[in-house]
């Protein structure tokens, strides 16, 4: 219902669109009244009191209004309606800024009806720099507007503008709660005026819908692969409402794709737009609408609209959705082969020969497989190797012995660590290289760096120059068919095909050059210049796969086509009375306002009367369609006064001579006198229960239009005699006594009746009032028991089972006695209903048996009042927990020369359950090998047989094995895990260095060679490993022998001389050596070699003669056969 003196075409958001573009009738609007169907009403009252019709003179404020507003000659089209949110304080707009545009200047908007005065709407802006500016002609002046302003109506009090084009609130909106409200802000320049319309709903707050707060912080759950149909966990049932309750909600999916849809909880229907009746009742569930892949994407945002019927009252909730895994894919390798290079260290023996050792424990590589469900990946060799070992964990390969051979193959399984485990399709293939540590040969090089090169193929294209504009025109009925072909592109060849470059929302191009309708063409929804142009790209594959590309540019324009006449809207009131004039009316007294209204965005529309049977008494206004008095004749009591009227579009022209008009249309005009009219058709009110005592509750006012004073009275109809009382004079109607909602023998709706009679006595009339009392949020939800406890759940019970129900209950009425439930402890969920869900697995072994947290009842009112109780949830344990290593790889290390029952190490497992573990070898009993392992303690030792470990290392495989003795039937399933031990055999130094050459060593020395020449270079060797085998030397000093005269290198074994030897002195012709080789063992074994080197003789001394050759000869032989010296004298 429009409120009283409103006077244009304004209507509810929605409804101007439910009009046909053609054929409407004559409408049109007094001050306060409605013209009705236009049939020809006689006099019916009589001057002795007989009641008048409700219609009056309009206002004459109202009617310089419409003067204004039809003379501006700006076209009004429909707006956007700009619903409000929860979220949004409740008010639409906010400080959003209105760029000026002459196709849609019309705006509407929701506001609460507790809007703040002050609070800023909407901001206007023109735009006249632009080509579709109806101010584009201006040149010569500022970019900017001189003046805005509001133009005067019954509404203006509400509201200003500012001069930056700001609309603001000055007054309380209570008064027009449930009144559409319309603005027009005029724009000013020099020369040239333009509107901006602003049309605005006012509602109650508690009108307003809205989804509960709780939701705000709730995230649903669902698991991938569920049917069509699933409900989404963790979340509610979806009820939007109002504080007052509405009568029906429609909900709707606005965002969040195709995944999801609503189920009806009253009907079970499924779809994206569901509707409710009774919502305080009913709502919806969120389901999907097809299976989900959590590996495609993990988590949605569905948003999920609640409206009225109208459309006008909205409220949206977010409702975050996270897809749960389900083990639904086995791990995948990044490749299927891999390939791993080790290099090895070059070393020299004793013996002086070149070799190369390998490290071990060194990372050869790693291979890594990824499972899509995000679940940790563990590894083990299909065939164990004595070279290689793999670490679980990580994929790393290790070097674990000595290769014997070049490459080597292993073949590595990956499998998911979840209960039932999946493992990969196929293992991957590695391939392990031993390398020398010398560089690539050349030609590897050359070959690596051939393949980095690949051959380019270079195609040739050539594309020629652009086709000519292809102009062609239409009228807006060739497209009204969707895919109608509607001409066809010419091809030059028959090679050609054709593409539109850039998407067009209104035409497609096949590839033969047909182009269809896509959208139906709208005269008014085309831009200014009334085209629809595009691009079309034409490739022409010609001979010897050459390939032409051209573009072409291709406008259709669309004329209009002038088929629609002018038609008329009906005013603003419902009621069906006649046009009234006052008696003593004076001249160009407003009586009604002509309203005419055409699609074409270019009209101008013209009223004229065609036939006056009132003898000249009314004029029209041809631009703004007031119909005012003349002369100052009286007029006569019900006496009706007909005019016949009719509106023209001059731009519009059928022919030469004619413009598109409306039909002649009878205007019914009755002289007379009106009883005082309220401005509202009833009035409502809502107080809380705790409304003050004398307060004010509401204005109920009516107007007089005998220009007399007016007093009111009202009286109650049934119980709520004496609650109220109204002001005489005021129309203010207030509290007479306290109430109490809980008081049963206070009605909760008041129904009123307010009389408005005027003074001398004047005419009365009466109007309804209903005044409804809300009950005040004073009482806080209490819980039956203050302690919950649900005993012996199973720690394995499904996702979503109940548990156990608590229950609250509420004093309040209504929302404040409307109880939602939360819970402290996210393993759990509690629906409306009060059920207590697990929503995580539970677990008996890591909570102390039993899982504690608060339940919360929280009501609805404003604000909230909320109560506790403590729930307690015993588990039972199951056996579910299969038992873990401390290490899933030991390495310890054993002499090779141990004895029976040596100790090894001790592996540790542990079950979380709490059952007993016992410990074997992977294919069942307690020895593998020389090995065994103790069942109850993992101790591994030597077994008590004679030992002989004659390997580097040897691989165990040991399992752990529970005996389910937590719980009970826990023996029923048995778990077991396995660890690999990798026992490494360490040498002892039990040989000592052996020099096996020794009794073949004669080497030779000339006398006189210098000091450090080579002799020769002995070697010992040493049966034992590492550290244990490595040999130095060093040169065994003679008894009673001053200094050395060899030496060794501790490394090579080289023998060298330390002394220059004389053959024919004291030196003789041998010299003993001896030489020493120790290991570097703990304690160190040492081994001896001793051998002659014999000094031969150079020439290196002159002939002696007589006595001084027999002297030296004595010398010479006594020092070489000391044993055959002889006590002889030589004469």
């Amino acid at each position: 219902m429009w409120s009283l003196g409103a006077a244009s075409s304004v209507r509810p958001a929605g409804m101007a669109n439910s009009m046909a573009k053609c054929g409407a009738r004559l409408g049109g609007s007094s001050g306060v009244g409605d013209a009705g169907d236009g049939d020809e009403v006689r006099a019916r009252r009589s001057p002795n009191g007989r009641k008048l019709q409700n219609n009056v003179l309009g206002v004459s404020v109202l009617a310089i209004y419409l003067v204004l507003v039809f003379s501006l000659n700006v076209a009004l089209v429909e707006g956007k309606h700009h619903h409000h949110h929860q979220n949004s304080g409740g008010v639409g707009g906010g400080h959003e800024e209105f760029k000026f545009d002459p196709t849609n200047s019309f705006i509407s908007l929701v506001l609460p009806h507790d809007t703040y005065p002050g609070y800023s709407i909407q901001k206007f802006s023109a735009n006249f720099t632009g080509p579709n500016s109806p101010f584009a002609s201006i040149s010569s002046y500022s970019s900017k507007p001189l003046n805005y302003r509001l133009l005067e109506t019954d509404y203006s009090k509400y509201f200003t503008v500012l001069e930056d084009g700001m609309v603001m609130t000055t007054a309380d909106l209570s008064p027009l709660v449930n009144r559409p409200v319309k603005l027009v802000v005029l724009e000013e320049t020099p020369n040239s005026t333009a509107t901006h319309q602003l049309q605005l709903y006012v509602m109650n707050r508690k009108d307003m819908l809205h989804f509960p707060t709780m939701l705000a912080d709730t995230v649903g759950e669902l698991g991938e692969d569920r049917e069509a149909g699933t409900r989404v966990r963790d979340l509610p049932l979806l009820q939007a409402n109002s504080a007052r309750g509405a009568k029906t909600v429609i909900y709707t999916i606005v965002a969040g794709g195709e995944e999801f849809a609503l189920e009806s909880s009253s009907t079970g229907e499924v779809g994206s737009t569901v509707r409710i009746e009774e919502p305080r009742k009913h709502g919806v569930w969120l389901v999907s609408a097809k299976p989900l892949d959590r590996e495609q994407k993990d988590e949605y945002t569905v948003v999920v609209e609640a409206s009225d019927v109208k459309k006008i009252n909205k409220a949206q909730v977010r409702l975050p959705v996270r897809v749960t895994d389900v083990n639904d894919n086995r791990p995948v390798f990044g490749k299927p082969d891999y390939r791993f290079t080790v290099t090895g260290v070059k070393a020299t023996t004793p013996a002086g020969n070149e070799t190369i050792t390998w490290e071990r424990f060194t990372s050869l590589g790693k291979v890594e497989a990824k499972d899509a469900d995000g679940d940790k990946v563990a590894y083990r060799l299909t065939n164990p190797s004595n070279t290689v070992v793999i670490v679980p964990q990580t994929g790393e390969l290790l070097l674990a012995g000595e290769p014997d051979m070049s490459e080597l193959f292993v073949d590595v399984e990956a499998h998911d660590l979840r209960t039932p485990s999946l493992k990969s399709e196929r293992p991957a293939r590695v391939l392990i290289e031993f390398v020398a540590p010398d560089p690539l040969p050349v030609i590897v090089q050359h070959m690596g760096h051939e393949y980095q090169h690949s051959h380019r193929r270079d195609k040739r294209r050539v594309t020629r120059a652009v086709r000519p504009t292809k102009r062609i025109e239409f009228t807006e009925a060739d497209g009204d068919t969707e895919g109608r072909n509607v001409f066809q592109l010419e091809k030059e060849t028959d090679r050609e095909t054709f593409k539109i470059r850039d998407e067009n929302p209104w035409v497609t191009v096949e590839t033969n050059g047909a182009v269809r309708v896509k959208k139906k063409w709208d005269y008014e929804e085309l831009g200014p210049e009334k085209t629809i142009d595009f691009w079309v790209i034409i490739t022409n594959q010609g001979h010897n796969a050459r390939k032409w590309v051209e573009r072409k540019t291709i406008v259709v324009v669309v004329v209009e086509m002038k088929s629609c006449a002018n038609f008329f809207i009906q005013s603003l009131f419902e009621t069906s009375d006649d046009a009234v004039v006052q008696l003593n009316a004076p001249p160009n007294t407003p009586v009604f306002t002509l309203q005419a209204r055409d699609p074409d965005t270019d009209h101008n529309i013209h009223y004229f009367i065609v036939r006056d049977r009132t003898g000249g008494r009314f004029e029209v206004d041809e631009r703004s369609g007031v119909v005012r008095t003349r002369g100052t004749d009286l007029f006569q009591l019900d006496m009706e006064y007909v005019l016949y009227v009719k509106a023209e579009d001059q731009n519009g022209k059928v022919d030469d001579r004619r413009f598109q008009s409306t039909p002649e249309e009878r205007l019914s005009i009755v002289g007379g006198k009106r009883a005082p009219q309220f401005y509202m058709p009833s009035y409502e009110a809502e107080i809380p229960e705790n409304q003050k005592k004398d307060s004010d509750i509401i204005s109920v006012k009516a107007k007089s239009f005998a220009d007399r004073e007016i007093r009111y009275t009202l009286k109650a109809q049934g119980q709520g005699a004496g609650t109220f009382n109204i002001g005489p004079t005021s129309g203010i109607v207030k509290l007479a006594k306290e109430l109490d909602f809980e008081d049963l023998r206070q009605p909760h709706v008041y129904s009123l009746v307010v009389t408005a009679t005027e003074d001398s006595g004047g005419f009365s009339t009466s109007v309804e009032l209903t005044i409804r009392v809300t009950d005040v949020n004073d009482n806080a939800p209490k819980f039956e028991l203050p302690d919950y406890q649900a005993h012996n759940v199973d720690e394995d019970i499904p996702l979503g089972t109940s548990i156990l129900k608590v229950k609250a209950m509420d004093a309040d009425s209504g929302a404040n006695a409307e109880i939602e439930y939360l819970v402290s402890d996210d393993h759990f969920a509690v629906d409306s209903n009060g059920i207590i869900v697990n929503n995580k697995q539970l677990d008996a072994d890591n909570n102390n048996a039993y899982y504690e947290f608060v339940v919360t009842a929280k009501d609805k009112g404003e604000p909230a009042k909320t109560g506790t109780a403590t729930v307690r949830v015993y588990t039972k344990n199951k056996n579910d927990e299969e038992p873990k290593f401390s290490q899933q790889v030991y390495t310890p290390n054993v002499d090779e020369n141990a004895g029976p029952n040596t100790l090894v190490t001790t592996v540790v497992a542990s079950d979380k359950d709490g059952d007993n573990v016992r410990f074997g070898f992977v294919g069942g009993g307690t020895s593998s090998g020389q090995f065994v392992i103790e069942e109850i303690t993992g101790v591994i030792r030597l077994h008590s047989k004679a030992i002989s470990l004659d390997r580097d290392k040897y691989e165990l495989n040991v399992t752990a094995m529970d005996d389910g003795s937590c719980c009970v039937n826990g023996d029923a399933t048995i778990h077991t895990s396995t660890a690999v031990v990798v026992v490494f055999i360490t040498d002892v130094n039990d040989n000592k260095p052996v020099f096996k050459d020794c009794g073949t060593y004669y080497p030779k020395v000339e006398e006189g060679a210098p000091n450090g020449s080579p002799v020769i270079k002995v070697q010992a060797t040493d049966e034992d490993k590492g550290v244990n085998g490595q040999v130095k030397y060093s040169i065994v000093q003679q008894p009673n022998q001053k200094g050395t005269k060899f030496t060794v290198d501790e490394e090579t074994g080289e023998v060298s001389t330390n002394k220059v030897f004389d053959r024919e002195g004291d030196d003789g012709k041998f010299v003993s050596v001896t030489v020493k080789a120790t290991d570097q063992g703990e304690p160190s074994l040492e081994g001896v070699c001793s051998f002659t080197v014999e000094i031969t003789d150079v020439n290196d001394n002159p002939p002696l003669f007589d006595r001084q050759m027999r002297a030296s000869a004595r010398t010479s032989f006594a020092y070489r056969h000391p044993t055959r010296m002889q006590t002889t004298t030589v004469p």
